[in-house]
């Protein structure tokens, strides 16, 4: 087989769609649904709060190729792996990561746990969307690749449009590399028009690109006039918005107990109760929050986390009592901003 040809070997992960209404009843009826009211946090957002604590030492190294940073200027945004230093135009050339591998395509390199530490801020490698950036444009450090996996990238960026697999959005497989490697990847996007969610996805962070005025490794981005620039916050706040409702869409399932389906705005399914309602809100914690202070906290006022981390960072949590108020940002509580 050609080297520079992907070949999709064995699919590694397939994300499934929820469970139908018929689905859970059985489960219910036979006894093997769990309690999960009484669990503050979710084992899965449990393992991001200890990714996030691994990689924590790594926030002040020094900058150098490999490394993965947020963007300084919109760390909600998404982050950059490093590739190398153009001493020419003064700039670091790289990739755009963001955490969202649910929207891998042929070129987007999941970063997985041979990675480690890795803030799971850092979760999908854009191999299509190169960038250039300033020293100023960089903030903390989430991540470092080796070489090896430096020169997957590249290597995806130049070879993985060419893999020749059926669009499937939803499937991490493994690609082989040359040299016996492999990454863990996505198959190409769909032509149809509408079908494939992970087009719109990359058309936003385009745009949200364009906003902050951070110029593609392939062109320099026009210079935006004043009117623009003065609304470049605001405007990349809703387009922000909108990727994250688009992850929440596609995806939901990813951030609501397995046994919990989503029946209207807020309504869900618990035990064999019926229908229960609650009221949720978005939050951000503080970024030096501790899961253990998050874990008290919601346990102290009867919250549970039902969706997130979203692209801005943002939580969701949910009240069952539908006059719950929750208390400002201050101490005695993690909270950063309420609804972001």
């Amino acid at each position: 087989m050609n080297a520079l040809t992907p070949s999709l070997a064995i699919v590694a992960a397939r994300l499934p769609s929820p469970p139908s209404s018929a689905e859970l009843l059985d489960d219910e009826v036979a006894g093997t649904t769990p309690d999960w009211r009484g669990i503050a946090v979710p084992e899965h957002l449990l393992q991001r709060f200890e990714r996030r604590s691994d990689a924590a030492p790594l926030a002040a190294r020094p900058i150098a190729g490999g490394q993965i940073h947020l963007l300084a200027r919109r760390p909600g945004f998404g982050a950059v792996l490093l590739d190398a230093w153009d001493s020419t135009r003064q700039r670091w050339r790289g990739w755009l990561v963001t955490p969202d591998t649910a929207y891998a395509d042929a070129c987007g390199l999941v970063v997985e746990e041979r990675d480690a530490p890795a803030d799971p801020r850092a979760g999908l490698v854009l191999c299509d969307m190169p960038v250039t950036l300033a020293v100023t444009d960089l903030g903390a450090c989430l991540g470092v690749f080796s070489q090896e996996r430096l020169q997957a990238a590249r290597w995806l960026e130049l070879h993985g449009r060419a893999n020749g697999a059926a669009a499937a959005p939803g499937v991490i497989a493994r690609v082989a590399l040359p040299g016996d490697d492999y990454a863990l990847t996505g198959t190409p996007l769909s032509s149809e028009l509408g079908k494939d969610g992970r087009v719109a996805y990359r058309q936003l962070l385009r745009q949200g690109l364009q906003q902050l005025q951070i110029a593609s490794a392939d062109a320099v981005a026009p210079a935006m006039s004043p009117v623009k620039a003065a609304n470049a916050s605001r405007w990349l706040k809703v387009v922000t918005a909108v990727a994250a409702s688009v992850m929440v869409v596609q995806s939901a399932w990813l951030f609501l107990p397995k046994e919990g389906a989503v029946v209207g705005n807020a309504e869900f399914r618990s035990g064999g109760s019926g229908i229960e309602t609650g009221v949720r809100t978005r939050v951000l914690f503080r970024a030096e929050a501790t899961e253990a202070e998050i874990r008290t906290w919601l346990q102290r006022e009867q919250l549970e986390i039902v969706a997130g981390p979203d692209t801005l960072g943002a939580f969701t949590v949910l009240s069952r009592n539908r006059q719950k108020v929750l208390p400002p940002p201050g101490p005695g509580n993690p909270l950063a901003v309420i609804n972001p």
